[in-house]
């Protein structure tokens, strides 16, 4: 904006210099034509005049013989010859026009006085009065006079016609300045407009959205209101930087929660059992990208957890199964069944298997479990799954199309089953994200459940950097999830995205 500024201020300066240079040599040009041609003007008029009165005085020299018309007419013929003298050094020297028909002028008087005036008075100072009249009214006397008086006619008018152009040139330079400086008026004034509702749009609003969701963050319960990033790039800095705060406030507030529930519980076998329940810090494999995270209910013991095993074959297994009931029996429930699964699995057993097994052993357990084993094949680059009643896994694609990986047989549970297996593609760019009914039975002030469509919709607006991270995919989500939640700690949440890289030259 101050770049901006400075380049319309300079604009503008650049264009008044201009303008001002224009109008000044304009008007300097049409002044000084105006200012030469008015003396100009006068003498033309007064050379007609003369020339009129020296023409008058000469018929009545002749007809009455008086000698004071005969000296009236060389007074009247010398007035004409200053005044054409007057309008020749009066006249710029590059006016050819007007230099041309003072010439005419001078040369068709001195020939009007050469054929008539001269030879009349000279027969009149010799007496001979009749041949004087004859001459001053022959054809040859009225053809010069004409020619005489025509000329003066014509530089006159073009006299005035050049002084009143350059008249008119001046006005039209005042005209277009005046309009060209109302312009660049209503230019000025836009542009302020233009600089004050860009300063609202891009810096103020946002600042104001800033600082209203920084005031959510801070004062409303549980500090779950995401700070949205927006505006130019040093709000945006600072609204990420808000956000971690409020990511890292959160995160501790909830451990704070876990740790002083967990008090309540069995300190030293709760944190056992928690490290086991526990995936590793880290999950690296080629082309995959990992992560998950559970939260509790009640205590930091969840009846949810989620397991990735690195098959033999070099494949990844993910597992997420969802305990029924909280608390420690929940947590040694699914101790059991987890190990269970985990041995199953890494002795290259198939998904189908491994849940047959689980079930095989809650033969006294009241408990049920829902799960889902996916199995992600990056060589293959192939989904299969086996869901045992779990919420459906969402499969987003890199062209956002969404499929779901439906139930393929019955919960967990001393009732037994049979449970088969499917598959699906599964490339580079795409992203598959499994989650216990934690996260999707939430309910918002209005009392209305999350559900999974609209989680598949959220995932198909992140941009694709965002979507093959599964970090911040699952942490912008559960923000999310989170601000819209009125009963957030009604059930265990666990969230795992697998993401396969769309960047590996394979793909």
């Amino acid at each position: 904006m101050i770049v901006a500024s400075v380049v319309a201020a300079l604009a503008l300066v650049t264009m008044g210099t201009v303008l001002f240079v224009q109008y000044e040599l304009t008007s300097a040009v049409a002044t000084a034509v105006h200012d030469a041609l008015s003396p100009a003007a006068d003498s033309a008029a007064s050379t007609m005049l003369a020339q009129a009165n020296a023409g008058g005085a000469l018929s009545d020299y002749v007809m009455l013989e008086r000698p004071a018309s005969l000296a009236e007419y060389r007074t009247s013929i010398d007035e004409a010859t200053r005044e054409l003298d007057a309008v020749q050094q009066a006249l710029p020297a590059d006016e050819e026009t007007l230099n041309s028909l003072v010439a005419s002028a001078r040369t068709t008087q001195q020939t009007w006085v050469a054929t008539d005036p001269e030879p009349v008075i000279s027969l009149m100072q010799a007496g001979k009065r009749t041949r004087a009249m004859k001459a001053t009214n022959s054809p040859d006397a009225w053809a010069t006079y004409q020619a005489m008086t025509a000329a003066s006619s014509a530089l006159n008018r073009e006299v005035n016609r050049t002084r009143d152009d350059a008249a008119t040139a001046l006005r039209t330079v005042n005209q277009w300045l005046g309009a060209t400086l109302i312009a660049v008026g209503i230019v000025i004034l836009l542009g302020l407009l233009a600089v004050l509702l860009g300063l609202n749009r891009s810096v103020l609003q946002p600042l104001k959205l800033l600082r209203r969701d920084m005031q959510d963050a801070t004062t409303l319960p549980g500090h779950e209101t995401p700070i949205v990033a927006s505006g130019p790039p040093e709000l945006r800095a600072v609204a990420v930087d808000a956000e971690s705060l409020r990511r890292g406030l959160v995160r501790e507030l909830d451990e704070a929660r876990a740790a002083r529930e967990g008090l309540m519980q069995d300190a030293p076998l709760v944190a056992a059992m928690e490290r086991e329940l526990t995936p590793p810090a880290e999950i690296t494999m080629a082309d995959l990208a990992v992560f998950g995270t559970s939260q509790s209910a009640e205590g930091v013991m969840a009846g949810d957890w989620w397991d990735p095993i690195k098959g033999p074959d070099g494949t990844l297994v993910i597992v997420v199964a969802d305990v029924s009931g909280h608390g420690p029996q929940a947590s040694v429930t699914a101790l059991r069944v987890r190990s269970i699964m985990r041995a199953a699995l890494l002795t290259g057993l198939p998904p189908t298997q491994a849940v047959q097994m689980a079930a095989d052993s809650f033969a006294d357990d009241p408990h049920f479990v829902t799960g889902i084993v996916l199995v992600v094949d990056p060589l293959r680059r192939t989904l299969s799954w086996v869901n045992a009643g779990h919420h459906p896994a969402i499969v987003v694609a890199h062209d956002k199309e969404t499929t779901l990986c439906d139930p393929t047989g019955p919960l967990i549970s001393s009732l037994g089953g049979a449970w088969t297996s499917r598959e699906q593609h599964f490339g580079p760019g795409d992203v598959v994200l499994a989650f216990t009914d934690g996260l999707v039975e939430s309910r918002n002030a209005d009392g209305d459940e999350l559900e999974s469509a609209m989680v598949s919709q959220f995932i198909r607006g992140l941009d694709a950097p965002v979507r093959e991270n599964p970090q911040e995919l699952i942490t912008r989500l559960l923000a999310q999830v989170r601000h819209r939640a009125a009963d957030w700690r009604r059930d265990d949440v666990t969230l795992v995205a697998v993401a396969h890289h769309s960047t590996h030259p394979s793909s």
